[in-house]
C-alpha cells in the first residue's frame, strides 16, 4: 500500500524595499544633523493558516491549510470535519512581520476575528510600507481531511486548479467532492457535479456501447471491419464499414475484427505511420481532416505491422473506428446512442464535449494546458469522441461503474458473460494486462481490479473498479507534464480508496 504524499506549505512573497531620509536646515548657516533613516518592511506573505479547536467551539480536530500558487493565483486549501459550520470561523494564521491582513475587506486578527468561509474568501496581506500587497483565495470545505489532503497534494505539486473526486462502497456513493477552481479567472469553485473531459476514459464508454450491440445480436466480436465479402473465407460477409472504405486496402487491413479494436490488437501501431498519431498529430496527412478522411488514408495506405490479434499496441484510432461502427449499426450519432445506453443506469449528464471553450456546457469546467502554445482546446472533439471526447461528472461515473461491476445491489447493464470478456486479459504478445478497454490488475489495486486513466492537454483522469467493493474516480482540469504526475495520481487514488475503508 502506498503511503500518503507529504504536504508542504508554500508561500509567495512580493517585496520592494525603500528608504526615507530626513531633511534638515538651520538658521544662520549652522549645521543640523539629519534625522535617522527609517525603513519599513515590504514583506506581505501569508505563511500559515489553520482552524484550531482552541479558537472554534464545536470543532473536533485541528485543520491546517495547504498554501500554493496555482495557475498564477494564490490558493489556500483547508478541510474541516462535516457538521462544522463555515459561517463563523476564527482562523489562526501567520503573516509577515509588521504586515496586516484583511479577509473579505475586514481586518483579521489571528485566532480572534470570525469570518464566513461558506464561499471563496479573499485575503489581502499588506506590507508595513503600505504599498506591497499579496492576495490569497481561501477555500474552506467540510469533508474527510485524509482524502482531501491527498487531492491538495496533487493540486499543489502539479499546478492543478480544479479536481473532482467520487467513491463508492458496496455500490453506494460514499464520498463526492469538488476542489479548487473550475474557472480560475471567474473564481468559480469546483462542485462535485461539474463535467470534466474524460480523455481516454471515454474508451470504456465505447466498450459499453459495443458490448450492448453484441448482446442485442446486432454485432459479433468476430465481425470484420473493412473486408469485402468472401475476403477471409468462403461465405464470409462484408465488413461492417466496407461500404465506407471500399477502395484499395493495404496489406492486413481486411483481417481486422471488432475484438481486435477493443483490445488494441488491430495490427496498426504508431510505427506504421512514422510515429504519428492519426487522431492527435499535426502531421499533414491527418491534421484538420475529418475522421473519415483519416481512416480512409489508413485503410488505403497503412499496412498492419503484425497479424491482427497477435500483438498489443495501444492505438487511439482503434476506438475512433469503433465509434463509426456504433453510428453505422444504430443510425444514430455516437453521443445519442451512448446516452441511451448509460440511461439504463440513470445517467443523464454524459455528453460529447465541444471543441471550443465558447461552446462548453454551462456546468463544465475550464481546461488549463501546461504545454507552451496550447490552450487545452486544440483537439477536434468530433474526431476523438469515441476514444477521448466524452464529458461526465465524478458521481455519475461512479453510478455507472456500479452498473458494470458484477454487483448485486445495482443491476448491471450487461450480462456477466459480457463483463467477463471486458475484464479478462486478452492473450497477445506484449499485452499490458489489457482486456476490452480496461487495464487489469494494477499492483496498487489488486489482481482482480480494473482501471484506466486519460490525458489530453488540460485534462487528466483516472478511475478504478476495485476488488474490495470500493471504486473511485479522480478528474482534473489540467495535466502536468512531469514524469511523476501519473504515478502521483495512482498513489492518490489508492490512498483515497484506503481512506474509504
Amino acid at each position: 500500500m502506498f503511503h500518503s504524499c507529504k504536504i508542504v506549505l508554500f508561500a509567495v512573497s512580493v517585496g520592494l524595499a525603500f528608504s526615507l531620509a530626513g531633511c534638515g536646515g538651520g538658521n544662520g548657516g549652522g549645521t543640523v544633523n539629519p534625522e535617522p533613516e527609517t525603513t519599513k518592511s515590504s514583506s506581505c506573505t501569508l505563511s500559515n493558516f489553520q482552524i484550531l479547536t482552541t479558537a472554534n467551539s464545536g470543532l473536533s480536530v485541528n485543520a491546517a491549510a495547504v498554501i500554493k500558487q496555482i495557475q498564477g493565483v494564490n490558493m489556500v486549501f483547508i478541510t474541516v470535519p462535516d457538521g462544522f459550520s463555515l459561517s463563523s470561523v476564527k482562523p489562526t494564521f501567520s503573516i509577515s512581520s509588521k504586515s496586516s491582513m484583511t479577509i473579505n475587506g475586514n481586518v483579521a486578527t489571528s485566532a480572534s476575528t470570525a469570518f464566513d468561509f461558506s464561499n471563496v474568501a479573499t485575503a489581502v496581506v499588506t506590507a508595513e510600507n503600505g504599498t506591497n500587497k499579496t492576495t490569497y483565495n481561501i477555500l474552506v470545505r467540510n469533508g474527510n481531511a485524509t482524502i482531501d489532503n491527498e487531492v491538495y497534494a496533487i493540486m499543489a505539486s502539479y499546478n492543478i486548479p480544479g479536481v473532482s473526486v467520487a467513491a463508492t462502497k458496496n455500490e453506494a456513493l460514499v464520498y463526492s467532492a469538488g476542489y479548487g477552481f473550475a474557472d480560475v479567472a471567474a473564481k468559480t469553485r469546483t462542485t462535485p457535479n461539474m463535467l470534466f473531459r474524460l480523455a481516454s476514459m471515454s474508451k470504456q464508454q465505447t466498450v459499453l456501447c459495443i458490448m450492448t450491440l453484441v448482446e442485442e445480436g446486432r454485432l459479433s466480436l468476430d465481425d470484420y471491419l473493412f473486408a469485402p465479402a468472401g475476403a477471409n473465407g468462403t461465405g464470409s460477409k462484408e465488413g461492417i464499414l466496407y461500404s465506407m472504405y471500399s477502395g484499395t486496402h493495404a496489406n492486413g487491413v481486411d483481417k481486422m475484427k471488432i475484438r481486435h479494436f477493443l483490445s488494441h490488437t488491430s495490427g496498426w501501431q504508431y510505427a506504421t505511420t512514422g510515429g504519428a498519431d492519426p487522431v492527435f498529430t499535426g502531421d499533414s496527412r491527418f491534421y484538420g481532416k475529418s475522421l473519415t478522411d483519416r481512416v480512409t488514408y489508413m485503410v488505403a495506405n497503412v499496412a498492419t505491422s503484425y497479424t491482427p490479434g497477435s500483438y498489443y499496441s495501444y492505438y487511439n484510432l482503434d476506438y475512433c473506428v469503433l465509434g463509426q461502427v456504433i453510428e453505422k449499426l444504430t443510425g444514430k450519432d455516437y453521443e445519442t446512442y451512448l446516452r441511451s445506453v448509460v440511461a439504463k443506469a440513470g445517467i443523464t449528464d454524459m455528453w460529447v464535449a465541444k471543441t471550443l471553450k465558447t461552446n462548453k456546457r454551462s456546468n463544465e469546467v475550464t481546461y488549463y494546458s501546461q504545454t507552451s502554445g496550447n490552450d487545452g482546446y486544440s483537439n477536434d472533439m468530433e474526431v476523438i469522441k469515441a476514444c477521448g471526447g466524452v464529458i461526465a461528472s465524478a458521481p455519475e461515473l461512479m453510478q455507472l461503474l456500479c452498473a458494470e461491476d458484477y454487483g448485486t445491489v445495482v443491476p448491471d447493464i450487461l450480462k456477466s458473460g459480457s463483463l467477463d470478456q471486458i475484464y479478462s486479459i486478452v492473450k497477445a504478445t506484449d499485452n499490458y494486462n489489457y482486456g476490452f478497454g480496461w487495464h487489469i490488475g494494477h499492483s496498487a489495486f489488486g489482481t482482480w481490479a480494473s482501471y484506466h486513466g486519460g490525458d489530453l492537454s488540460g485534462t487528466a483522469t483516472l478511475w478504478v473498479r476495485g476488488n474490495n467493493g470500493i471504486n473511485a474516480v479522480l478528474l482534473c482540469n489540467s495535466r502536468n507534464n512531469d514524469s511523476g504526475f501519473d504515478t502521483a495520481l495512482y498513489y492518490a487514488i489508492d490512498n483515497i480508496r484506503t481512506a474509504i475503508k
